[in-house]
This record gives C-alpha cells, structure tokens and sequence, in this order.
C-alpha cells in the first residue's frame, strides 16, 4: 500500500498507453517524457507492469506502507527518502512506514517515480494511465491510498549504468522532419519557421503553444489524424506541438514531426523556455 501524503503540483500514474482505441477518439496518454520513462523501466524492470508516477513541477509526499525498491528519472527534483537525500537513476530500497517527499523540481519539469511491483488499479481500455473521464480523476489527490503489489527481483541494479543528461533539458533546438502539409508552405514562410525563435507560451498534457511571429493563409483544410510529436500551425498563426493527451483529429497545417528525442526534451521545458527548429532530410 502507499498512501498519498501531500499529491503535489500534479501527478498522474502512467504506463505505456492506449495506443489501440485512437479509432474511438481515445488519446494514447502514457508518460510525456518517453526516453524518461523507458529509462526508469530499464533501470528497475516491473515484471507484468511499466506503471509509474509522473510528477510535474511539485512532486507529491507518499507514506510507503510495504517493502520494496523505487527509482527516479528525468527532471531533477529536491527529493527525500526520510531525511535523506536521494538521487536520480539510482535504485533506492525502503521498508514500511518510510516517507519520500518528491519536493520542487530544480532541473527541468517532469519526473519519473518506477516502483518494484504492480499497482492494485484497475486497466481501462487496457491501460492504468490516467485521463479524464475515461479514469475517474485527472490526477492523484491527497489521502489516497493504492494497493501496490510488492515484486522485488534479484537485481544487481549497479549492473545497468544509464541516464539522461541534465544539459539535454536546457537545449533549445527541436529536430523535426517535414510533415504532411509542408509542401502547402511558401518558401518564405518555410524560412521563417525555421529560423525563428520561439517561446513557450503556454503547456500542459495536451500540447505546447509557442509564441510566434508568423502568418497564416490557409485556413479550410479537412481534419486528419494527430499524433504526438506533430507540429500545427494554426489560422491565426500559433505554433501548437500536439503532447501525450492530444485530440486525435484535428484541421491545422501539420508542418513538421519531431523526433521522439526531440519531443522528450520539449516536454521537460517551463513556460518562458525558447525553442526553435532544425529539419531534417526525410
């Protein structure tokens, strides 16, 4: 069991999403930061689950009511097991009746909390991420407790050596390949998209918005698939990149993709943080 002190800014629990229901205007959910969470799942295996907490901005106070290991990736956060200090990318062991206080992040915005085990909640349309309404609440809230279901395996976890690091958070260059309507844009507008620096305007699981400069003629186009990763450039000249919750229709010019590194260094930028864009050949 883990009871849920203090829930944090907000956290959501994640696994790997629901990839097969777009067809039913389901997003995919999942982690936003995927080289993030693929690492907390190489770092510390779940056997029958990949679930974790993502944490955004404050990271929530959990009162730890079994034994087990856990370990932390992506965005650096001013993190406790007890009173001590705990580090990212390492394997951390606890017994019952410990506290790990996730505090403020100090490097970039997002998190990953891996426990050793299964949570004990049920899989909707095959998956645990939550997504609101298809899961009944939008995040974790305070005074929660979930079932967790301890499966600690006889892991040397000095064996694996990986992170991720901290300077990729703060780089400003986004790589992308030309997307579906890039070929609609003028030769100047394609410069001008490219050599433009952007600022973040606004985020969330949704998507980014960018401040931007640029103008838009086209304005009637049929709605098409979105994914995340994909780039839109709205009528009134917004630059929108579509994030793990994003609607899976949509009528924007889908200029460009960004990578999946790409899109994972995107997410674990504030608001105020500038970006810009680096094609690349198809």
């Amino acid at each position: 069991m883990i009871e849920v002190i203090s829930s944090g800014y907000f956290t959501t629990i994640q696994d790997s999403g629901r990839k097969a229901y777009r067809h039913l205007g389901v997003p995919i959910s999942g982690p936003m930061d995927l080289n993030s969470f693929y690492l907390a799942n190489l770092l510390l295996p779940g056997l029958d689950s990949d679930s974790v907490f993502e944490c955004t901005l404050i990271g929530p106070k959990l009162k730890l009511m079994c034994n087990s290991r856990f370990v932390i990736t992506g965005a650096e956060f001013d993190s406790y097991l007890d009173n001590e200090p705990i580090e990212n990318n390492k394997v951390y062991s606890f017994r019952a009746g410990q506290i790990l206080n996730l505090g403020r992040v100090k490097t970039g915005l997002r998190c990953y909390l891996k426990f050793e085990g299964t949570f004990n909640i049920p899989k909707i349309l095959n998956s645990k991420s939550f997504y609101y309404p298809i899961t009944k609440s939008k995040s974790i809230n305070d005074g929660e407790k979930y079932g967790f279901m301890s499966k600690t395996l006889d892991i040397n976890s000095k064996v694996i050596n990986l992170k991720i690091s901290k300077n990729s958070f703060s780089k400003k260059t986004l790589f992308a390949k030309p997307g579906p309507d890039w070929d609609f844009l003028t030769d100047e507008i394609k410069k001008q998209i490219i050599n433009e620096i952007y600022c973040i305007k606004s985020q969330n699981r949704m998507g980014y918005r960018l401040t931007s400069k640029l103008k838009n003629d086209f304005y009637n186009l049929r709605s098409k698939v979105v994914i995340p990763g994909i780039v839109q450039f709205t009528p009134g000249g917004e630059i929108i990149i579509a994030t793990a919750d994003c609607q899976v229709t949509g009528g924007y010019l889908q200029i460009l993709l960004l990578t999946l590194d790409s899109l994972s260094n995107l997410v674990q930028k504030p608001e105020g943080s500038e970006v810009k864009f680096t094609l690349l050949d198809n």
